[in-house]
């Protein structure tokens, strides 16, 4: 695991310190810093590294780099780019029915759940606050499907993004998972 003294972020230490501790933690500003807060040159570095600045009258805020992560689109995307491997890379009129069809998407769903923990725990290692969408919290699953992350800097959020790009697609040609679909093949 890597030492968090390791990671360059690109701000100081005590501004990192500060955006940890002195973030707006409730309200439609959760993430937010305020730019009371702040020195001049910090603002600065905030700017260099991807926030936004928001002269609000009441109260002027530093908006940090973020993405919303939909969970649940995610692990369709994973399921579609992997069954699509799945059918180039098996024989011919291999029969996905019945239970084979519901093996095959227990043995997925397995998959997703092992990288969606692997991202969350990168995704919170990477941000300072995370916040689940109150926007949809009607929806039937909507407190385990929709998550906003705050990032330090923009650089941050441009690797978690890649990081869920390239955990959305099918398995390597090693991973053990063709080896248990080639078992289903096999069923015979």
């Amino acid at each position: 695991m890597m030492d968090e003294q390791s990671l360059v972020i690109g701000l100081s230490p005590e501004l990192q310190e500060r955006i940890r501790t002195r973030h707006v933690r409730s309200g439609r500003l959760f993430g937010a810093l305020s730019q009371n807060e702040l020195e001049p040159g910090e603002i600065r570095q905030l700017i260099q590294s991807g926030w936004l600045e928001r002269p609000y009258q009441d109260e002027p805020v530093m908006i940090a780099p973020q993405i919303t992560i939909n969970w649940d689109r995610l692990r369709q995307q994973h399921r579609d780019h992997t069954l699509h491997a799945v059918s180039h890379r098996l024989p011919a009129g291999t029969p996905w029915a019945g239970t084979r069809q519901a093996i095959l998407e227990e043995l997925l769903a397995s998959l997703w759940e092992t990288r969606e923990d692997e991202l969350r725990t990168i995704l919170h290692a990477w941000a300072y606050a995370s916040m689940w969408d109150a926007e949809g919290e009607h929806a039937p699953s909507a407190l385990e499907s929709q998550e906003t992350f705050f990032f330090y800097t923009r650089r941050m959020k441009d690797s978690a993004e890649e990081a869920l790009t390239v955990a959305t697609e099918a398995p390597e040609a090693h991973d053990e998972f063709w080896t248990l679909v080639n078992a289903l093949v096999d069923l015979d």
